[in-house]
């Protein structure tokens, strides 16, 4: 198991019943019933050749009756007393796909969380631009990428600021590592800086960027 699927599974609200949408090979459903955190888990995805790797997964670890795979096109066939929903290891467009064709579906939810492979800043856009509330964002440094996760529900809440969105909300910098991961963020764009020679709206925008993670860094020491 490894530390992205684990903290996942650690900010699932204890006694809910969670559905696991594109569970690949189950990993997370079966730590899920291994705590013993939840109910009822759902293994669901949309392409069957994951789902018979999930079953025998499941089988081998013995909870072929506690784990119900589903075939299922983002939340299609998800069962209605799902309590948490979990999209977690895709890009952000395949997620914001998922999401946005369940819209009817989201205010059921107690929890949903996401952790996209790149574009989380837009992710919190998204999350924002819907003025949902993000409860829990964790960092997950591992084999030298950097993986956010993000807890939000339906309830109303005010936008975000501009370096909420970029840099994390205020329970993302209480993890442990922010600062090391804010020093990522600036050595990045100085990269990109060193061989950027043009004087344009980018460099500019690239130079304020810059400046939100070095106050968020600052802010956070």
């Amino acid at each position: 198991m490894n530390l992205r699927i684990e903290t996942i599974a650690d900010m699932v609200k204890p006694g809910v019943i969670a559905a696991d949408i594109g569970t690949d090979h189950a990993f997370l459903p079966i730590l899920l019933m291994q705590s013993g955190r939840v109910r009822k888990v759902y293994a669901c995805d949309v392409n069957e050749g994951p789902l018979k790797a999930a079953r025998r997964n499941i089988a081998k670890e013995g909870f072929s009756e506690k784990i119900e795979t589903i075939l299922s096109n983002g939340f299609e066939h998800v069962p209605s007393d799902t309590e948490c929903a979990i999209i977690a290891g895709m890009g952000y467009y395949t997620a914001k796909e998922i999401l946005e064709q369940a819209m009817q579906r989201l205010d059921s939810l107690e929890q949903i969380i996401v952790e996209v492979n790149r574009n989380v800043t837009d992710m919190r856009t998204w999350i924002s631009e819907h003025c949902f509330s993000i409860e829990e964002e964790r960092l997950v440094h591992e084999r030298g990428f950097d993986y956010i996760v993000i807890s939000f529900t339906t309830a109303p809440h005010e936008p975000y600021g501009e370096d909420e969105l970029l840099c994390g909300t205020q329970s993302l910098r209480t993890n442990e590592g922010y600062v090391a991961y804010c020093e990522r963020m600036i050595a990045k764009i100085d990269e990109i800086l060193r061989v950027y020679k043009k004087e344009d709206a980018r460099k500019e925008h690239l130079l304020h960027e810059k400046s939100l993670w070095l106050n968020a860094k600052v802010k956070t020491r």
